[in-house]
């Protein structure tokens, strides 16, 4: 089943709690039942005058020991639902970092965002419910069996049979559900994925006056939802009364087989302790084991989505970058989702320190090609190689030899200086003197908390010209040695792009940066031009660059 073998293979540093706890479930299992066992025993003919001081200590202690058991499967045991969820998450935003550009952007957001949490929250809990009903089921079986068959093998071969029956009927229910479940998760998602969409849109739903249409779509994907709820819900209403129907049959049937026993004198009547407590024992596990499966191949269908999505990772070579001496894009080709005309790259170099602009009528892919040169997107031909060497040899140290500056804003919810410094640690003073060189002393004088207010979702307390200064300075405090600057003025006054060609002229003589844009005042900054025409990246006239 392809999610118990995603659960088992993203254990990590849960994989000893794991089954520590299973274990501490088989314990505690057999230790609970242990007391029907001992009424059922003490209880049998003849019956001893001293039965309350022999039987009421040990039941007692049995009692106490599961209880004790029982904290530390709800102690920790619970707990790992939560811990194993976390990690699970963190494990899969690696994964996801990874996938290319264009396989992201083969998805909406929301969508993945929606379906990582969903398999990390039900295979979180799937491992806790396994934890507390493998251990149980296995122990109390056993024991029950054993004690059944002493007295009669030929009820004890009966009630295993009506086990698997149940077992039997319930996987094969369970399959029948996933289809609808599938669906059920499906329009779900479309929900989520629709909810998230227009909520984080909403300024502009605002701005252009059309909540009654955003919520006339949410409206119309929440009824195709709720029709598919209610689909699965009804079949597992029916599931649930026939699994049940089995189980009041065979403890009737059974019950009536004993008395009928009993009567004859053929087995004691305290076997009627041990069954029932047994059977109602059993039962409850049995239909946890059957939910157990309906969750299992339940989640089966978020995981397979997940893992189509995410098998599209990129592997990772073993080696670490050295220091730059040449970047070399050779015969690259790419087409950019679904578009028909592709980008070509016949042959560029960058050597490091130089200063090189890339200009061109928009759509002809210079975007594209920066994601290509940052390792962001794998072109469908061609390669790229740092100092002769293949990108795909390199570790994810290639990627963090570059700091793209892209033309739209990219601004967490977070602090100015947490946007800023990204964790490293930057002193105030430095952050000061770069916000100051690019003109945005006015935004720090308005800030109520200085560097420490919180910019608001995607920068939304910030004007475009100050989001994009912001970005700019965010990518020189990263001080990679290749600096990718995309329409880096893009948003800016006349004013305010002469500061920000000012700076970026103070760069390191040993920083390659490479600028696209439409502008010609940043032409002052480069020694080289490269033209896109009808998608071919082309080499144009050597300019007067500062290198």
């Amino acid at each position: 089943m392809q999610t118990l073998r995603f659960l088992l293979a993203h254990l990590s540093s849960f994989r000893r709690i794991f089954w520590v706890l299973i274990c501490v479930g088989a314990i505690d299992g057999a230790t609970s039942f242990s007391v029907p066992i001992l009424l059922a025993e003490f209880t049998k003919p003849p019956i001893t005058t001293d039965l309350l001081s022999r039987v009421v200590p040990i039941i007692t202690v049995c009692l106490a020991t599961s209880l004790l058991l029982q904290w530390c499967l709800r102690s920790w045991g619970e707990s790992l639902t939560g811990w194993f969820g976390n990690d699970l998450r963190l494990s899969l935003f690696s994964r996801t970092e990874r996938l290319s550009i264009d396989t992201l952007s083969a998805y909406h957001s929301g969508y993945i965002a929606s379906l990582i949490n969903q398999v990390a929250g039900s295979v979180g809990a799937l491992s806790s419910t396994i934890v507390w009903l493998v251990g149980h089921l296995c122990s109390v079986l056993l024991l029950f069996m054993f004690f059944t068959a002493r007295e009669s093998k030929e009820m004890a071969v009966v009630n295993l049979a009506i086990l698997c029956v149940f077992v039997t009927v319930g996987v094969i229910l369970a399959r029948k559900i996933v289809p609808l479940a599938d669906d059920k998760n499906q329009t779900q998602a479309v929900v989520m994925e629709r909810f998230i969409d227009l909520l984080t849109n909403i300024p502009t739903i605002k701005r252009l006056g059309i909540v009654s249409w955003a919520q006339h779509m949410l409206r119309h994907e929440s009824q195709a939802s709720d029709a598919s709820i209610f689909r699965f819900q009804r079949f597992h209403a029916n599931r649930w009364c026939l699994l049940h129907g089995i189980f009041y049959t065979a403890l009737i049937s059974t019950i009536g087989f004993l008395l009928f026993q009993v009567e004859k004198g053929a087995v004691s009547a305290s076997i009627l302790i041990l069954f029932i407590a047994g059977f109602a024992r059993v039962q409850n596990l049995a239909e946890r084991l059957s939910e157990l499966i309906k969750s299992l191949l339940e989640t089966n269908a978020y995981v397979a989505k997940l893992e189509e999505i995410l098998c599209q990772e990129r592997p990772l070579g073993d080696r670490s970058v050295a220091p730059l001496d040449e970047i070399l894009c050779d015969s690259i080709v790419h087409r950019y989702g679904e578009r028909s005309q592709e980008i070509r790259v016949p042959h560029v170099s960058f050597r490091r320190g130089e200063r090189v602009l890339i200009s061109g009528r928009s759509g002809q892919g210079k975007s594209t090609f920066l994601s290509i040169l940052a390792n962001h997107r794998t072109p469908r031909a061609g390669e790229c190689r740092w100092n002769k060497e293949l990108y795909s040899t390199y570790n994810d140290t290639l990627t963090h030899s570059f700091a793209v500056v892209s033309q739209e804003a990219e601004l967490f919810n977070l602090s100015l200086r947490e946007n800023l410094t990204m964790g490293s640690p930057v002193p105030d003073g430095e952050i000061l003197t770069l916000l100051h060189d690019l003109g945005l002393n006015d935004l720090m004088q308005s800030l109520p908390e200085g560097l420490d207010t919180k910019v608001g979702e995607k920068g939304v307390h910030l004007s475009s010209g100050q989001k994009q200064r912001i970005n700019i300075a965010r990518g020189l405090l990263l001080g990679r040695p290749v600096l990718l600057l995309d329409e880096p003025t893009s948003h800016l006054d006349k004013a305010s792009e002469e500061l920000v060609i000012k700076r970026l002229s103070q760069l390191p003589a040993t920083t390659t940066v490479v600028i696209v844009s439409h502008h010609a005042e940043l032409r002052s900054l480069c020694s080289r031009e490269f033209v896109f025409e009808n998608g071919v990246m082309k080499e144009g006239a050597r300019l007067r660059g500062s290198t």
